[in-house]
């Protein structure tokens, strides 16, 4: 399956998102759909819109636009939706609106058409919205009629606002509020998912992936889909990937780093927490035998990696390799704890023995 099919027609969030775009059209409402950060796919959920409505409502044509920024609403949609012959009967008056006038004749192709525009670099998006809330209001409820998906890139977050203030019907749908970084996360996990590999080296390349790629949804899938050679040759794949979607980087290199870093703090350093825990619990007998006055803490349970080693190393307490092991764990820790980046292969060690430990 592509990415985009993952990412529109498998992920809850996106396809719920999908989903209340064309149950708006199917009821008979404009929706003004919403956004800042990019929409990932944005052809391909369009394309998936249009199949599902031309699906369920197969008298209705639907069409694709994306006018120039200055283009008027009234000129642009009476030249793309009437006839010439029809056109030269409109006479503008306050009583008699493109908008009116369209609804009232029934040769307007409007009247047969869903109409989706993106108008992201529209200038004045509210006249837009303004058109299609005055055409849908010239219908009654149950009346068939075009309606219009406007997609608008909400900068100032004020389009909202607006529809509220005026009371307006049109259906305001939030792609931001609705998807967020965790879907992106899930995305690189499907990914993942039939890769034969352990639960937590998964999660780790996914995080990676969503760490270098930023915002940019589409940038982590691909990432993602280089599965194991990502954390091997991250700079290199990086710098492609970069490339391939114009994502500026002035400092590629220190990227990859805290990527990395931030991908094992969130899966490496808890795992390392989960061991000290339980090697504390598992030989907590022996090791309430020594002093911990030096450790500042009279309380076991309390002792960092690095204290913990100490203390076995000092009072000769365990077999050499479990020492050696208690070293590879401290330094691993202290590492992460300064900003610092474990080796992979040494990560993929840890994870195995730390997962399996007792």
């Amino acid at each position: 399956m592509r990415i985009e099919e993952i990412w529109w027609k498998r992920l809850t969030n996106p396809s719920n998102f999908a989903q209340e775009i064309t149950d708006s059209v199917l009821d008979g409402k404009s929706a003004v759909v919403l956004y800042q950060r990019d929409i990932a796919w944005k052809d391909e959920l369009i394309g998936n819109i249009v199949e599902d409505i031309e699906k369920d409502s197969p008298n209705m044509k639907t069409s694709i636009h994306v006018p120039e920024s200055d283009r008027e609403p009234d000129e642009y949609i009476i030249q793309k939706y009437c006839s010439d012959e029809e056109g030269s009967r409109y006479w503008p008056s306050a009583e008699n609106t493109v908008a009116k006038f369209l609804a009232g004749n029934p040769k307007a192709a409007l009247n047969k058409s869903n109409v989706i525009l993106d108008i992201s670099d529209c200038d004045m998006p509210e006249r837009w919205i303004d058109f299609a809330e005055e055409y849908g209001a010239c219908f009654d409820e149950y009346d068939e009629h075009g309606v219009f998906v406007i997609f608008v890139r909400d900068g100032g977050a004020n389009i909202g606002e607006y529809i509220r203030e005026n009371g307006y019907s049109v259906e305001c749908i939030n792609h931001d509020a609705t998807i967020n970084d965790f879907d992106t996360l899930m995305l690189c996990m499907t990914i993942m998912s039939e890769q034969n590999c352990s639960i937590s080296q998964k999660q780790y390349i996914a995080e990676t992936a969503v760490s270098l790629a930023g915002e940019n949804v589409e940038a982590a899938g691909r990432l993602a889909e280089y599965k194991g050679s990502l954390p091997v040759n991250t700079l290199n794949i990086a710098k492609k990937i970069f490339k391939e979607y114009g994502i500026p980087c002035d400092d590629i290199e220190t990227r990859v780093k805290k990527s990395l870093w931030k991908a094992q703090v969130k899966i490496l350093f808890p795992l390392i927490e989960q061991f000290r825990s339980r090697f504390i619990s598992e030989n907590a007998d022996i090791l309430k035998k020594y002093p911990l006055n030096a450790y500042k803490t009279h309380n076991i349970f309390e002792l960092e990696i690095g204290q913990l080693y100490h203390l076995c190393l000092s009072h000769n307490v365990f077999p050499r390799k479990e020492l050696q092991f208690l070293e590879k764990v401290k330094d691993a820790r202290n590492s992460i704890a300064h900003l610092d980046v474990v080796a992979y292969n040494d990560v993929l060690s840890l994870m195995k023995q730390l997962t399996t430990y007792n």
